[in-house]
């Protein structure tokens, strides 16, 4: 359990009618987070409302303290981690508002809180781009994960022109049964970690024996929040090879030997059994072998923009993308071809044969149809002037799950698969979650727990 005491009296507006006479915090993880406070006033004090924002989240949510008024109150508000769960790490910025029964009010000043799992004694590497947390391993495993995903954000500004807007903290738990203590309520068995990009937090597991794993795993992660982060708009998100052939390309999947991607790609050239890069705009295929496919087919794509169009065009591309457009007219301003132009053109670099445009598609039909998303930005409350004529309790993070997916192949199924035991496939499906929590995505990599 950690608790936080804050001065008494926290600093104020100007009104003197009202004091806080002490107040601190007391967080058990992935149980609550409570916050207390005393106040005092000449008049009854008949409302406490506390007021708290989540780092990367828009909206100001409100909670009502319930109390009975009085010259002098003690009061709380728990926000209950099992309904609406933050991720270790999450920062908190909260104030109180105090009204009494002359009207008379209170507003403190914003405070931080930092909430952390505290049952682990964590080791951190940090610098102004990312912090590394973990326990299990000794300092050279920490290291070599922490300098990966420090590689890693060097690529991604060099290769896509993307630096890191704010900092991006992860988390490596040791082991699945410590993870599954740390993570939502209700999440599956099979999660291997979870990833919230609106609050730029990676939660895995990577235990000691398995560090081969967690050095791609980590920057294929890190990957996404970056780029999310540097893309977000309330229009449209990147399609779906673009993003994750980024997380693939930049986490040095595509020349993992156990992966086998390049050979995987060939195979499928040769048999023309390719998907279409229309079909990777969206959801990848829930089939392991497809969605293997998919993954290796993004990466090539990928590296064949940054070898053949160049650094510069990918990073206007990304630029384009966060200004909200179309797929097919990003693609235009920043390539010179639209979704099947780039298809063909890649195909022709590998050997493969060409691919005819469907006679009935425009060039923007299926595109408009996934880029464009009739989504409204939430209003936020306002932070010093209004107070919301109802309770705004803040929406549970929604993360998605990394999990492990089948390395066995059906009987008689000839697919090529990545080489090695074990095969583990990185995010699934990129989705908008509710009003708040938008472009959170899905990962199935398997955990070796301990």
């Amino acid at each position: 359990m950690l608790c936080l005491v804050l001065p008494a009296p926290l600093p104020a507006s100007a009104q003197d009618a009202i004091r806080v006479v002490d107040a601190s915090v007391e967080a058990h993880f992935r149980d609550h987070i409570t916050f207390r406070v005393t106040a005092e006033s000449d008049q009854p004090i008949q409302e406490a409302r506390l007021f708290y924002r989540v780092t990367g989240l828009p909206a100001t949510a409100r909670g009502d303290a319930e109390f009975e008024p009085g010259l002098r109150i003690e009061t709380s508000y728990r926000i209950d981690q099992a309904r609406d769960y933050l991720p270790p790490g999450s920062e908190i910025t909260y104030w109180w508002r105090f009204t009494n029964a002359a009207g008379d009010t209170l507003k403190t000043e914003p405070q931080t809180y930092r909430y952390m799992d505290d049952r682990h004694n964590w080791q951190t590497l940090s610098n102004e781009r990312l912090t590394l947390y973990w326990y299990r391993g000794d300092q050279d495993f920490g290291q070599a994960l922490f300098d990966q995903a420090n590689r890693t954000l060097d690529l991604i500004e060099s290769e896509a022109g993307v630096r890191v807007e704010r900092p991006v903290q992860i988390f490596i738990y040791g082991s699945h049964r410590d993870l599954m203590d740390a993570i939502s309520v209700g999440a599956q068995e099979w999660t291997g970690g979870q990833a919230f990009t609106e609050h730029g937090i990676v939660v895995i597991n990577v235990s000691p024996g398995d560090l081969e794993f967690g050095l791609i795993a980590t920057p294929h992660e890190l990957t996404h929040i970056v780029i999310d982060h540097a893309t977000d708009n309330p229009y449209g998100d990147l399609p779906r090879w673009l993003d994750e052939g980024l997380a693939v390309y930049m986490s040095g999947e595509l020349d993992v030997p156990f992966r086998g991607y390049r050979e995987m790609v060939a195979t499928y050239a040769r048999r023309n059994q390719l998907m279409t890069l229309q079909t990777l705009s969206s959801s990848f295929p829930a089939d392991s072998q497809q969605a293997n496919q998919a993954y290796a087919q993004s990466g090539l794509v990928v590296e064949y923009i940054i070898k053949h169009y160049s650094k510069e065009a990918m990073a206007k591309l990304l630029q384009i993308f966060a200004e909200g457009s179309t797929y097919d007219d990003a693609l235009m301003q920043a390539l010179g071809v639209d979704t099947w132009g780039l298809d063909n053109a890649w195909r022709e670099s590998i050997g493969a044969p060409p691919i005819e445009r469907p006679a009935a598609a425009t060039t923007n039909d299926a595109a408009i149809a996934i880029a464009v998303a009739t989504v409204t930005p939430p209003p936020t409350v306002a932070v010093a002037d209004t107070t919301p004529d109802a309770g705004t309790p803040m929406p549970a993070a929604t993360p998605t799950d990394l999990r492990p997916t089948p390395t066995s192949r059906q009987s008689g199924d000839s697919a090529p698969s990545a080489r090695g035991e074990g095969v583990r496939l990185p995010c699934l499906s990129v989705g908008l979650i509710g009003a708040v929590v938008v472009g959170l995505f899905a990962i199935t990599l398997r955990a070796r727990g301990v």
